[in-house]
Order: structure tokens, then C-alpha cells, then sequence
């Protein structure tokens, strides 16, 4: 079936399926809100009785029942946490409007009423969202979001079950859901897709949001046929607040607070802070109009003490394991963040339009002083100064419109997303002391890198300018996007079931680029003093004697009033740290001459032509999306949703294929040429769930579904660069997208005592998963790894090792499967006092196997040729956590409230080793548990309450392993001890 085939059907059964309701129906409308303090409740279930009509009330506590027959019928609406309430006496006219509110009750105990607090009324808005969904999903509402003392929106996420999280600078910024890494996974905003703020993949960078403009974070695990199935793993939708409130008038909301970082607090005094303000109303004719607004403004100290080791294997040795190398970095992080969000909305009982925009600017300005030790040779001290100021924009606009008709609903968006990431003026600057105090230690097994901190000398006289690395880099995307939903209900009254049939399509069209540019090297002056030695010395004062004499030694440039303090707790030692504001400006004065140094002496320093093109490509996607499905309601007792989707892109990307040579880094010309290439995949997704409620606290969903993984942006470019190395880079420009068949099973168990208990399975089938592929070859085999047009010219010698590193489809079915179990309580039932206690705990253990394939290099008897033998290797997913626990316990009392929570995730696999048969190489963190602490006060004067937050109570490490029998360490981050202290006031 072609796409216009398939739109042609969509517009007929869109025509006649409306036609064919002949019965005399009308419409109920209404609200549903907590009767004691009158704020909606969202997620309610509101059925008519005795039928399979019924909807759930939307963020605003709002609730449409379409083509309910005319007549005399009863409603009944239920919430988890509240009363039941029937309204007995409902008339309902032919293509007329019945108007129903409900105020409904919380539960009370015998003696006393129960007042619910607004954490635990968060936890019960969550609760009644996990059910109401046509989805199985998991959530997270506003309230429980600042409950707790999350920096951003991806911490908060990473609270739920299934979900792992990554960190930056200690901070979260990107989450991995059942396993899957966050490239495979689908970020939204209100709906809309966010743009990739990652030049490499399709990832993008969650800690730009700010968790005070949500009204809650959903994680869907199950795709409907109406939904993006790109999305491997899930979706996480941010939805964004809309205008509240019964009266008319505008409100205000301010918060203010200040932060402390106990890892390096006394660089950055006061740096730590955070103002939040927010505006809404509604207005004109029963409130019809809304308009929120929202100002973020943060600042924070992200400082981190960070190591790494690079590890080999002596001789064919699969035990023991050789250190190689060693990082040590001193991290000090500032970053600032500020966040805007504007929705405006205006609705009737029949038709409502809403604009919603997001704006995020965030400045991360990194200082970090490194050093590495190299023993793979002969040994080699190097220190770095590395800095780099990056500068992430993101915009999200959508304009939503709907509309009832008397038997069709319809829903219409366009939504524009933009992400761009700038890094202007980074700079490198390096010093290497070759006279090092570790022979003994080259080729030495079962190495502790310890050691090789504490016996290196640190002699600063023999230690001498070695590199100056002058880069920018600026990445962007672009997506426009439009869709349109068409609903339309059939009653079936002999067989007490409705049908909801839903058909739509989407069309997407995104733009994407990546642009670099570098000057500098390695190899400046290491023996004798350079040109730009001599220039730079005559710079500075306290370099002076240096110039044109001996090379530039790095003691005129060390920082006597900077303190590492206890790197580590002083398990690694850092040593003579260099001045930022002397790099700083040896790095402005180099580029100011830029052109006068590479005159001079451009073996030494130069623009890099070849790593100033190799790394830039542009290019579009276009996406195209047809779906019909149906909602299958048979009483009140099973749902059943089938629905297909079909779904296509097409990617164009134009980047280059050249070849290295001696020149193309010393400012000569870089060989290549830029290559396009255009592909097209399409599929036909079929999907079903199906939710069977035999009890009033029961119910048990199945689905299964297919969802897809698009290749990362620097897999699919048509990019190849040959190295003077030998080393190759080809990019797999027909690489095919990664499919799964997924199956779910979810059973829930809930009522007012219970609150909500759920245990899920799921089981992912996946095909043509995409893997990075490290190869080495020899002979004519390289050739077909060239430059098309330099292939027939390009000299190969017959003994030449070539290093390929490309990505390919991963051959086979890989399975990945766990569970989840999810309780989400709070005590109301219990005497004085204890009916104050909230609590939430989660648990997942995922489990994945995968063969992949590589090749190893045998060396032919009495022959130096060696010859590529294919073989495989078994291991897990990357970044698939195996076990994650994550606890929160707290306690409510009028206007106090304390939130003690918990996080530990285990046994995540981070990478393999170079080569696959060291499994003693293979890496995976180490056990992570960090504890944080909320406590906030409500004051009983001006709406005024205030706060504090402790996170990692206990100053939790990142660590990494790798599997030799000692656990040796792999990486280390250590953040330390932060927290944050503040008031808001809503007036």
C-alpha cells in the first residue's frame, strides 16, 4: 500500500465512521476538583454508568464525554485518595451540552477528616495519571518534583522506575530508560520533539530544563500508533504549566534561593543561586482565557575531582591487566542557566487553542587542569590546561488547536524546535616532562594506578611547553513539524461497548550541521626553543630570560595561591598547578598572531586544515507518518487498542572524504572532497494493548508494540578520513535503523489504603541494533575503507596495519528484558501522627545479552602477513543498568514537610575492551548510592514557605571498574556535598 493509498483510506473511514452514528447523542461536559481546597483533579475517571462512556479530566481538571445517548443517565467520578461520587440525575439532550461539576471528598478516617497535604495530593495526581493512561507509563506531578531536591528536570525523572540517569559535573543530564542509552530515547516538550543539543547523536541535554515550569514528567514505555515510535526505550514528556485558578486576576509566585558546594566552595563564593519567577491568570467570560509566564535564573558551582586509567593485557594474557596511562583532572565548572516559558490558551466547551513556548540559554565555563602519565613507552609526565566556554540555546514552540464537532473531534498542531551549541574560543594548552622516575613500572602487571602518582617525580625545571590547541565548534537543529488527529466515537448499546476510532498523520522536517575549526598540535618545541617559543616569552615578564635560548619551561607559569586540596581524599595527588590568567592569555596572544606565528615557523604550530574539515557536515531528514487505530472499550471491564502506523524517513547528508598528509596539520592543504548521500527507510508498525479490569482495585495491561532507533548523526555522514597513523574513519552512510518488538506486561494493584502497587515486565526483541566497529586489516581489503577517488592512487603496502573505526548493523536478535515494581503510598489511615508519613520505593533489574562480532589479525607461519579471522564476543548493552533502587520516605505535617531519599543503581556496563578477548578489560561503574535531604516550611503569614535541600549526604563517588579480580578503578568523579537554602512566596 503506497502512502496516497493509505491517505485516501484514512479520509474515507475518517467520512464514515461519523456517518454511520444515527442515534440521538449529546455531549456532558464539566470539572472535578477537590472539595476542600477547590484545586482540579486531574486524572479523574468519569464514566456514565451502566455503559463503556467515560473520560479522564485533563491537567485543569476538565473532563468531555462525547455521543452520550439522550436520555436520563447517572455519572460516577473516582479518584485514588477520594470519595466516589454519583450524580444521580442526569439529562442529557440530541446535540446539546450537559454541563456536570464534582467536587469530590478525600478520605476520612472515623474520628477525624484528613487533611491532604500537597505532597501527598502530588503522589495521588500521579497515581490517577498512571491509570487513566491508554498507555503503561509512569509519572511524575509537580508537586512531587519539588518536593524533592532535584536540580533539574532529568533527576526528577530519574526517580521513576526503569530509569537510570547520567551525570555531568555531578548534575544529571541525560537518562537511560530500561537500558537503552539516551540517543535511543525520545525527549518532548508538551508533545513536541526537542531538538539534539549533542553534535554527535540524537540525544539531547536535559538539565537545560527547569523542573519549576512542569506540571509533571510522564515516561511512556508503550507507543500507541498515535505516538513517535523512534523511541527504543520510551518517552519522556515534559509537560509544560498551563494558567490556573477559579477567579479571575493574575498571581504571582517568587522563589529565591542560595547554594554551597563543599568540593571547591572557596574559588566560587556565592555562585551558587537561584531566582525563580512566575506569573498567571485567567480571564474574561468564565475564565477562558490563560496566560502563564515564567523566569528562570540560576548559577552553579559544578566542580568535580576527576580520574582516569587506560589499561592493556600482557602477551594473550585474559586475567591480568597492564596500566598503561593515567588521568587526573581538577574540574571547576560555573554554569548559567536561564529558562523562559510562556503559554497563553484560550477555551470553550467546544474548541480550544493554545500557544506554548520554551526558551533555555545555559554558559558552562570550564577551567581544568590535567595531568597524564604514560607508561605504555617510554614514560612521559604531561600537564594540560584545558578551557572551554559553551553556550547551549534551545527554543520549543507549539500551537495546538481542537475542536468538537457534534462526532468528530479534531486536533491540529505545528510546532517549531531549534538547538544550537557554541563553543567560540576553547583552548588547550599542554607542558611535558619526559625525565620521569617509572621505568620500573613499563610492562608491569596487576599495577595499582596509585603507585604511579606517588612515584612519579615532579620536576618543574625539566618540564617544558609541549602543545597550544586553538578550537570553535558550532552545532545546530532545526525541526518543524505538522500533525493532525482526527477522532470520532461509535456506541454500541446492544453490546454495551464504544469504540473510539482514531486516524492522523505527521509530517516532520529537520535540518542539521555541525561545523569545527582548529589551529595548533602537538609537537611545538620539545628539544630546542621555537619561534613561538621565543615570541611567546618576550609576552611575559616572568619569561623572559627564556626567549630564543631554551624551550618554554613551565615554571614562569604555575599559580602559587591555587590549592588542590584533597584531590580525592588524597588517594591521587595532583601537583604544581598552572595560572589560568597566564594560559589565558598566552592562548588570546596566539591567536591574535595567528597568522604571523604560522609564517614563521608553521611546523610547529599552524592552522589545522584537515581536523578543520573533517568533522563538518549538513543535511535534512524528512519524516512522514500515517496511523489509524481504535479504542476498544467492552464495559468497563477490557479495553483493547489495535492500530498500525507507517512510518518513513529520508535522510540527505553531505560531508567529507579526504586524506591525510604531512602538511594538512601545519597549515598546508587537507585532500578531500564532499560527498551526499540520500537514503530512505520505511516501515509498517502494528501495535495492540489491551487492559483487562476484573476488580474495582485491579487491573492487568498487555501490549505489544514496534519501535525504532535512527542512526546517530556521526554514524550515517558520508564522512572518511584517512590518518598519516594509518588510522581510518569511515562513517556507514547505509547503516538501516534499529527495530524492536516489544511485549509488556503490567499488573496494578490500588485503593485508598494501598495507594498504587505495579509489577511490570517487559521483553525487547531488537534487530539491526547499531554498534561501533574497531577493526584491523592489511593488503587490498583496506581499499575499499578509501576515498572513492584516491583509492586507485593511495600506496598500500602489503604489511601496513590499518585501524578501521566505522558502525555497523549488528547481525542477530538481541534480548532485553527485566522487571519494575513501583509503590507509591502515603499513611493517611493511620493515627495521629503517624498519618503525616509519605512513601515511595521502586525497584528494576534488567537483564540483556548480546554477540558481537570483530576481527582479530593471525599471523600466517613463516609469513609476515597476518591474516583478519572474524569471531565474536558476548556482553551486555551498553549503559544498561542491572539493578536500580530509588526510595523516598517523608513526613507531612500542616505546613512541615521532610523528604529523605535514596538512589542506587549497580552494575552498569560502560564499555568493552579494545580488544574484545580481554574480558578483564571490560568496564562497569561500581556501586552508586547517594542519599539527599528536603526539608520546607509553610509560614503562616503572606504565602511565604522555606526550604533547604542537602544532596549527597553522604558525598557519593562515579566510579568505573574494569573486571580484573581486583576491581581495579577504570574512573572516579567525586562532586561532594552540595546544598541549597531559600524561600518562596506566592501572592
Amino acid at each position: 500500500m503506497t502512502i496516497k493509498e493509505a491517505g485516501i483510506l484514512l479520509l474515507l473511514n475518517t467520512i464514515l465512521v461519523p456517518a454511520i452514528q444515527a442515534r440521538p447523542t449529546g455531549k456532558i461536559v464539566g470539572k472535578v476538583a477537590d472539595k476542600v481546597t477547590h484545586e482540579p483533579l486531574i486524572a479523574a475517571n468519569i464514566v456514565v454508568e451502566g455503559t463503556s462512556l467515560g473520560n479522564a479530566s485533563d491537567a485543569n481538571g476538565n473532563f468531555t464525554i462525547l455521543l452520550v445517548p439522550a436520555g436520563v443517565c447517572r455519572l460516577k467520578a473516582s479518584y485514588v485518595g477520594y470519595k466516589s461520587v454519583v450524580d444521580s440525575l442526569v439529562r442529557v439532550e440530541n446535540d446539546q451540552t450537559t454541563v456536570v461539576n464534582f467536587a469530590l471528598e478525600p478520605v476520612t478516617l472515623e474520628t477525624a477528616p484528613v487533611v491532604i497535604t500537597a505532597q501527598a495530593s502530588g503522589q495521588d495526581q500521579a497515581i490517577n495519571q498512571q491509570l487513566s493512561a491508554p498507555q503503561i507509563m509512569n509519572v511524575v506531578s509537580s508537586a512531587r518534583i519539588q518536593e524533592l531536591p532535584d536540580a533539574n528536570a532529568a533527576e526528577s525523572a530519574g526517580r521513576l522506575p526503569g530509569v537510570s540517569i547520567l551525570r555531568s559535573g555531578g548534575e544529571a543530564n541525560q537518562i537511560v530508560i530500561r537500558g537503552l542509552q539516551p540517543k535511543y530515547n525520545a525527549i518532548t516538550v508538551n508533545g513536541v520533539r526537542l531538538a539534539s543539543s549533542n553534535p554527535n547523536d540524537r540525544s539531547a541535554d536535559l538539565s537545560m530544563i527547569s523542573p519549576y515550569s512542569l506540571e509533571g514528567i510522564e515516561i511512556i514505555k508503550v507507543m500507541t500508533p498515535d505516538l513517535d515510535p523512534d523511541a527504543l526505550g520510551g518517552t519522556v514528556n515534559f509537560r509544560m504549566r498551563e494558567a490556573k485558578g477559579e477567579e479571575e486576576g493574575i498571581k504571582y509566585n517568587l522563589l529565591a534561593q542560595g547554594g554551597y558546594n563543599g568540593l571547591s566552595d572557596a574559588y566560587n563564593k556565592f555562585r551558587n543561586y537561584k531566582f525563580v519567577g512566575s506569573v498567571e491568570g485567567r480571564f474574561f467570560e468564565d475564565h477562558r482565557f490563560g496566560l502563564f509566564g515564567q523566569v528562570d535564573v540560576e548559577r552553579r558551582n559544578l566542580a568535580s575531582n576527576e580520574f582516569g586509567a587506560n589499561y592493556g593485557a600482557p602477551g594473550n594474557s585474559t586475567v591480568n591487566y597492564l596500566t598503561t596511562g593515567l588521568n587526573l583532572n581538577d574540574v571547576l565548572r560555573d554554569r548559567q542557566r536561564g529558562n523562559g516559558t510562556v503559554v497563553v490558551d484560550y477555551k470553550t466547551n467546544d474548541w480550544k487553542v493554545g500557544l506554548s513556548n520554551f526558551f533555555s540559554t545555559g554558559v558552562t565555563e570550564t577551567q581544568n587542569r590535567g595531568e597524564f602519565f604514560d607508561i605504555a613507552s617510554s614514560p612521559i609526565h604531561n600537564y594540560s590546561f584545558t578551557y572551554a566556554k559553551s553556550t547551549l540555546n534551545q527554543i520549543t514552540n507549539a500551537l495546538q488547536a481542537e475542536y468538537d464537532f457534534s462526532v468528530l473531534h479534531v486536533n491540529a498542531n505545528l510546532s517549531h524546535t531549534y538547538s544550537e551549541t557554541k563553543d567560540p574560543e576553547d583552548w588547550v594548552i599542554g607542558f611535558r616532562q619526559p625525565d620521569q622516575n617509572l621505568n620500573g613500572y613499563y610492562n608491569k602487571s596487576n599495577l595499582y594506578p596509585e603507585v604511579i602518582v606517588r612515584s612519579a617525580s615532579d620536576n618543574v625545571n625539566s618540564t617544558i611547553f609541549s602543545n597550544l590547541i586553538l578550537s570553535n565548534g558550532f552545532s545546530r537543529e532545526r525541526g518543524l513539524a505538522a500533525s493532525l488527529d482526527l477522532s470520532s466515537n461509535l456506541n454500541l448499546p446492544e453490546m454495551n461497548s464504544t469504540i473510539l476510532f482514531k486516524f492522523g498523520g505527521k509530517y516532520r522536517h529537520q535540518t542539521r550541521s555541525n561545523e569545527h575549526q582548529q589551529s595548533g598540535g602537538d609537537g611545538v618545541a620539545l628539544t630546542s626553543a621555537g619561534y613561538i617559543d621565543s615570541l611567546i616569552a618576550t609576552h611575559f615578564p616572568a619569561a623572559a630570560a627564556y626567549a630564543g635560548t631554551t624551550p618554554l619551561p613551565m615554571a614562569p607559569f604555575l599559580d602559587p595561591g591555587f590549592n588542590y586540596g584533597e584531590f580525592l581524599n588524597g588517594d591521587f595527588p595532583m601537583v604544581n598547578p598552572t595560572s589560568y590568567s597566564m594560559l589565558s592569555e598566552m592562548a588570546r596572544f596566539v591567536r591574535a598572531n595567528a597568522d604571523r606565528i604560522q609564517q614563521n615557523d608553521a611546523i610547529a604550530w599552524a592552522f589545522d586544515q584537515a581536523n578543520s574539515t573533517t568533522f563538518n557536515y549538513n543535511g535534512y531528514e524528512n519524516q512522514g507518518a500515517l496511523y489509524a487505530m481504535a479504542t476498544i472499550d467492552m464495559g468497563s471491564t477490557i479495553t483493547l487498542i489495535p492500530g498500525i502506523r507507517y512510518q518513513d524517513i529520508l535522510t540527505s547528508y553531505t560531508a567529507p572524504q579526504g586524506i591525510q598528509n604531512t602538511n594538512s596539520s601545519h597549515g598546508g592543504p587537507y585532500p578531500h572532497y564532499d560527498t551526499t548521500v540520500t537514503m530512505d527507510h520505511y516501515y509498517w508498525l502494528p501495535d495492540v494493548s489491551l487492559k483487562y479490569k476484573p476488580l474495582s482495585w485491579f487491573d492487568v495491561r498487555l501490549a505489544y508494540t514496534n519501535t525504532l532507533a535512527y542512526p546517530d548523526y556521526n554514524a550515517i555522514i558520508p564522512r572518511i578520513d584517512v590518518s598519516l597513523t594509518n588510522a581510518i574513519v569511515w562513517d556507514n552512510s547505509q547503516l538501516a535503523p534499529t527495530r524492536s518488538h516489544n511485549f509488556d506486561l503490567y499488573l496494578s494493584f490500588y485503593d485508598n489504603n494501598l495507594g498504587l502497587l505495579t509489577i511490570g515486565g517487559f521483553w525487547k526483541k531488537i534487530d539491526d541494533l547499531i554498534y561501533p566497529l574497531i577493526i584491523d586489516l592489511t593488503g587490498d581489503t583496506v581499499l575499499k575503507y578509501f576515498p572513492e577517488r584516491y583509492a586507485s592512487t593511495s600506496p598500500i603496502s602489503p604489511s601496513a596495519l590499518y585501524n578501521i573505526t566505522s558502525a555497523e548493523n549488528l547481525p542477530g536478535t538481541i534480548d532485553n528484558y527485566g522487571i519494575e515494581l513501583d509503590w507509591q503510598t502515603h499513611f493517611w489511615y493511620l493515627p495521629d501522627p503517624l498519618n503525616g508519613l509519605v512513601f515511595n520505593i521502586n525497584y528494576t533489574h534488567v537483564f540483556s545479552s548480546s554477540t558481537y562480532p570483530y576481527t582479530i589479525l593471525l599471523q600466517r607461519p613463516g609469513s609476515r602477513l597476518r591474516v583478519p579471522v572474524d569471531t565474536t564476543y558476548t556482553a551486555p548493552l551498553l549503559y544498561q543498568p542491572n539493578r536500580i533502587l530509588n526510595l523516598s520516605m517523608g513526613y507531612d505535617y500542616l505546613g512541615f514537610s521532610i523528604r529523605v531519599s535514596m538512589l542506587y543503581q549497580a552494575d552498569i556496563f560502560t564499555g568493552s575492551a579494545a580488544e574484545p578477548v580481554w574480558m578483564q578489560l571490560h568496564t562497569s561503574t561500581a556501586a552508586y548510592r547517594r542519599w539527599d535531604l528536603s526539608v520546607k516550611q509553610e509560614l503562616p503569614w503572606l504565602g511565604i514557605q522555606l526550604f533547604g535541600d542537602i544532596n549527597n549526604l553522604n558525598s557519593a563517588k562515579d566510579v568505573s571498574v574494569i573486571s580484573a579480580p581486583t576491581g581495579v578503578p577504570n574512573s572516579q568523579q567525586s562532586y561532594g556535598l552540595t546544598g541549597d537554602v531559600g524561600f518562596r512566596w506566592r501572592f
